[in-house]
């Protein structure tokens, strides 16, 4: 169970609807970074997301990181009595942790930290949804290729900061009434949501991720008296090179949101059956 298991709830979705209208949408840009035939899409966006987070770290060493869910599937291993992927899972961190700090001097995407990326992808997908690869260690060499050439977009005035950066934000207790929430990634009052879609647009189930992020963040600053107030929400969108933005107070009611909070404390509470103290 997660945040997307949450809001995928039929009542959920539609309360989600209700309370926060889409924003318009109308960026418009030809693909730059096509999808290969033969790769793995989803493999390849959540290396990409690891991707993009050590880029932002390369250029600004100062941000927090959140850690790596990937290393999560060492656990769970261990759990199922695993040894023999267990072995193979600590070999892929290892190495990762080692061509990371190479990166981090260095600034190169070179194929060994882009397919570390992807076997940390494998590892990420055993945590969050149980999914395992009987083979962790094999690769394919037309992800690589597809993370090359999306590397090859990144641009670091896409991402200015003046203060705070937060690798892979989660928001403390209130993450845990859905089961778990991580974010991609906070630039100062900026929350961005990491997607490498060949389609740019603005969906429903992609803008109420968002919002079900900015509302635990909210309930967090609760708990959290230094957790960084959100006014800002966005998607990059990781084959076209752009950053979508908008502000939160364009989407949101302030006479029915605290009506809000509430329902979904309470409906969380019930779908997760963890209880905020």
């Amino acid at each position: 169970m997660s945040l997307s298991d949450f809001l995928e709830q039929p009542d959920v979705r539609a309360r989600f609807n209700q309370e926060f209208p889409k924003p318009r949408f109308n960026v418009k840009q030809e693909i730059l970074a096509s999808p290969p035939q033969g790769g793995n899409a989803s493999l390849v966006g959540t290396a990409y997301d690891y991707l993009l987070r050590f880029y932002i770290k390369y250029l600004n060493p100062h941000a927090q990181d959140g850690g790596w869910v990937a290393g999560n599937a060492l656990h769970y291993f261990q759990h199922i009595e695993r040894n023999d992927l267990y072995e193979q899972a600590a070999m892929v961190i290892e190495r990762a942790k080692q061509n990371y700090q190479t990166f981090l001097r260095d600034g190169q995407f070179t194929d060994e930290l882009l397919k570390s990326s992807l076997l940390l992808a494998k590892l990420d997908a055993v945590y969050r949804i149980r999914y395992i690869h009987e083979n962790l260690l094999a690769i394919n060499d037309i992800d690589v290729q597809d993370l090359r050439n999306l590397v090859g977009l990144l641009n670091p005035e896409i991402f200015p900061a003046t203060g705070n950066i937060v690798l892979n934000p989660s928001w403390a207790d209130a993450s845990l009434l859905v089961s778990g929430a991580d974010g991609d990634l906070m630039i100062d009052d900026l929350l961005v949501d990491i997607k490498t879609l060949k389609k740019l647009s603005l969906g429903r189930r992609e803008f109420n991720q968002l919002m079900g992020y900015y509302t635990l963040s909210f309930i967090a600053q609760k708990f959290q008296p230094n957790a960084i107030e959100l006014t800002r929400l966005g998607i990059y969108f990781s084959r076209f090179g752009i950053l979508y933005q908008f502000n939160v107070t364009e989407v949101l009611n302030p006479a029915t949101f605290p009506e809000f909070l509430i329902w979904f404390t309470e409906r969380a509470q019930q779908y997760s059956g963890f209880r905020l103290i």
